[in-house]
């Protein structure tokens, strides 16, 4: 049985471009923190936890058109790789 998840569209907040889709899993209502590995695309995204070695050398998540950062790299509490993100600072749109 495959687990449930939402698509979101992430764009940035300030221009309107759009920045990256993203897999949301569980219940929660808001997008607090980006998990790395639930990013469904663009591919320099997607396939970006394979690129660094640790946290600490992932960029800030920021829009590709105004460079507004969106979210800061941090790990959870899991230990799992996410980006913590800025609120008011991007828009989402669940897709259908």
């Amino acid at each position: 049985m495959s687990q449930k998840y939402k698509t979101y569209k992430i764009n940035c907040g300030k221009c309107e471009t759009y920045v990256l889709t993203y897999h949301k899993y569980g219940q929660g209502k808001g997008i607090l923190r980006l998990y790395l590995s639930n990013i469904a695309s663009p591919d320099r995204l997607s396939k970006q936890q394979n690129n660094y070695k640790t946290i600490k050398e992932v960029p800030n998540l920021a829009c590709p058109e105004c460079k507004e950062v969106l979210g800061t790299p941090t790990t959870s509490k899991g230990q799992k790789w996410v980006y913590r993100m800025r609120q008011g600072y991007f828009h989402r749109k669940l897709m259908k």
